[in-house]
């Protein structure tokens, strides 16, 4: 069954992969980014919208209510401790990685009960497994979505809707550019995008009655590497497993 697919933070990383992946796929895409989708594809849909600023976010979904299949993948990270960031940073950080999926899921679901099959897909994080040093905010918002998506998953259990939470640990992405920290340089040390976004293909080829409520994709093995210094197995040090 051929899917119109709304994907968020489609312009890089885990969203670019699974775009590609689901119009190779035969579906039909619609991207949102804060700039164009750099994609060229009859099927494929760019949209500009700047998903941090929740306050106007639901005037601008009416383009979206057609899809029958929402891959909620945005976000960003910062970190710190607690005492470091300020208060719009936090503010920022709870906005794009936690509001931005309550609010287009809030507003889509009505029309996505009405589709004869629709699909949910979160891209949350291993850091809503457990808290880590310098992650108080992120790790907060990543919980946050990973009990709105089991609680979701629960009230659309009754209609056509699955929900399905993917959690994956570090991966290959612009993530880290302006992190101090990168996976390290090894394949076993971070998964690929496209890992994802396969994981993502299977789940929307699923028999119907049939749900992946939550997915933890992980590296072999955990290596933090910060910039222009050194690389340490994950074990070894708190900041171990924090996420794309």
């Amino acid at each position: 069954m051929l899917r119109k697919v709304l994907i968020t933070g489609a312009s890089r990383g885990i969203g670019k992969a699974t775009s590609d992946r689901l119009l190779k796929s035969g579906h039909e895409v619609w991207g949102i980014a804060r700039t164009d989708a750099i994609e060229s594809h009859p099927r494929f849909h760019p949209h500009s919208i700047d998903l941090s600023k929740v306050e106007t976010l639901p005037n601008k979904l009416s383009p979206f209510t057609g899809v029958d299949t929402v891959i909620c993948n945005v976000g960003k990270g910062h970190f710190g401790n607690l005492e470091e960031l300020s208060y719009s940073q936090i503010h920022s950080l709870i906005d794009l990685n936690f509001f931005s999926h309550v609010y287009l899921i809030k507003e889509l679901l009505p029309h996505l009960k009405k589709k004869p099959q629709a699909d949910i897909i979160f891209i949350g994080s291993e850091a809503a497994l457990a808290g880590k040093r310098k992650g108080s905010i992120y790790c907060a918002s990543k919980f946050a979505l990973r009990g709105f998506a089991q609680s979701l998953r629960e009230e659309c259990s009754t209609s056509s809707v699955r929900v399905s939470l993917i959690q994956p640990g570090m991966v290959r992405t612009p993530f880290y550019d302006p992190l101090s920290f990168t996976p390290g340089e090894d394949p076993s040390h971070a998964i690929l995008p496209e890992d994802i976004a396969e994981m993502v293909d299977m789940i929307l080829k699923m028999r119907h009655e049939t749900v992946f409520d939550e997915v933890i994709l992980s590296p072999k093995k955990r290596v933090v590497q910060k910039k222009g210094r050194y690389a340490w197995e994950g074990k070894k040090h708190s900041d171990q497993g924090l996420k794309t």
